[in-house]
Formats: structure tokens, sequence, C-alpha cells
């Protein structure tokens, strides 16, 4: 899977994990909005893993896209996902979707069993 790490989400430790599990990670673009980030990811063809579920379903909303990848934070640490948790996910969502999850928003919290 190509996916772009938004800025809020990215980290040197998932984007490692991604990267090991053979996806092509896109650098994040740091300190730009985000309607940029989500039309550079479209532009390259990347889903978008993001945890600002707010901004980012909104821009989903407004055409197509390659996909869409939420992570929620529970504000515990107990409960949020690890970037080991998330890339586990992501390689579920790869695995169950092999075609591909353009123009869909799913939330990775759901994919770990």
């Amino acid at each position: 899977m190509r996916i772009y790490v938004d800025e809020d989400t990215a980290s040197d430790q998932l984007i490692g994990r991604l990267r090991s599990a053979g996806h092509e990670v896109l650098e994040p673009l740091r300190g730009t909005s985000d309607a940029r980030c989500w039309h550079h990811a479209r532009e390259e063809s990347g889903v978008v893993l993001t945890t600002n579920a707010r901004d980012f379903v909104a821009l989903a909303e407004t055409g197509a896209h390659h996909g869409l990848l939420l992570v929620y934070r529970e504000n515990d640490p107990t409960q949020d996902m690890t970037a080991r948790a998330i890339a586990v996910a992501v390689d579920r969502v790869a695995e169950t979707y092999p075609g591909g999850i353009s123009n869909q928003i799913f939330t990775l919290n759901g994919f770990r069993w």
C-alpha cells in the first residue's frame, strides 16, 4: 500500500514499521495545511493515515481519493494504538482489501483483532 502518513501521526517508529512491512510511505509535509497534505496524497496516489479525523473526513467528502485510514486516540496510554498496532492494522486492511481502498474511510481501531 502507498501511504501518506500525516504529520500528526508520523513517527520514525511507525514509518519504519510500515516500510519494513513492505508499504511505500510518503514523507509527511510538515507545517503544511491539511488541505495541501490531502491534495499531495491524492496527487501521489497515497492512502492518508491520520489521527485528525475531523479535518480529513471533511476533505474526503470533497471528491475521489485513494483511501483514508483513521486512528482514534483514547487519551489513555494503555488503550491508545501503538506504532506496532497501527502497522499491524494497516497490514490487515491491505490483506482484506487487496484491490485497494479508494474512496473508502476505515478506522484502524476496528482492525486490532
